[in-house]
């Protein structure tokens, strides 16, 4: 399809059915792994809930989202403040801004995996599935939500982090060499509207 007309195309939907994850091929091999084994009891355990994104009936993607909380550190509670963080700053009301900044944590959403079938990558679906669960995040009325949250890959096999980065996520902690993740997260609701006027 020409350009990213088709974007709007995209249908999300539960994922019910792992079967049709059998062929699912994301190019990162460790991904995969993962997607036809321990996925589904990643799912089933009630560790997050899984949706499938299709463009009629082909699967392009798959994404999982649980409830987490973020730690902030004061440095990066002063970067927010002061506008220096690559995430926006909140938009907080001036009365709460105090309380706020004094909370240990913070409400959030998780990306727990997020995968585009290979031959889907490169045409923006990511950039586009990040806006709509951000837009999910915002939506949701059972509890409170502030960020989203990922634990992004950063392995020799694959990085994620640069993808991210684009989207507006700000690193949460050092990358530690022993670890394959870097976790990342990004303000919901900001004071520049630069992520979520969409």
């Amino acid at each position: 399809m020409e350009g990213a007309a088709f974007l709007g195309k995209l249908v999300s939907s539960p994922l019910t059915d792992f079967q049709c994850l059998n062929t699912f091929s994301s190019g990162v091999e460790s991904m995969d792994k993962f997607i036809r084994g321990d996925f589904r009891l990643s799912v089933e355990n009630h560790y997050c809930q899984a949706y499938v994104v299709k463009l009629e009936e082909e699967i392009v993607a798959i994404f999982a989202l649980s409830f987490d909380s973020l730690d902030l550190d004061s440095d990066d509670k002063e970067e927010l403040q002061s506008g220096f963080s690559s995430t926006a700053s909140p938009d907080v009301d001036y009365d709460y801004q105090e309380t706020f900044y004094a909370k240990p944590r913070y409400p959030a959403m998780d990306i727990a995996y997020l995968a585009i079938q290979e031959k889907w990558r490169g045409k923006h679906i990511g950039d586009f599935l990040i806006k709509q669960i951000a837009d999910l995040a915002r939506r949701q009325t059972l509890a409170g939500c502030q960020f989203l949250t990922v634990e992004a890959l950063a392995n020799k096999e694959y990085s994620a982090v640069g993808f991210y980065e684009r989207c507006g996520f700000a690193p949460n902690e050092v990358k530690k060499p022993y670890k394959d993740t870097l976790r990342m997260y990004l303000t919901l609701y900001s004071k520049d509207n630069a992520f979520d006027d969409d």
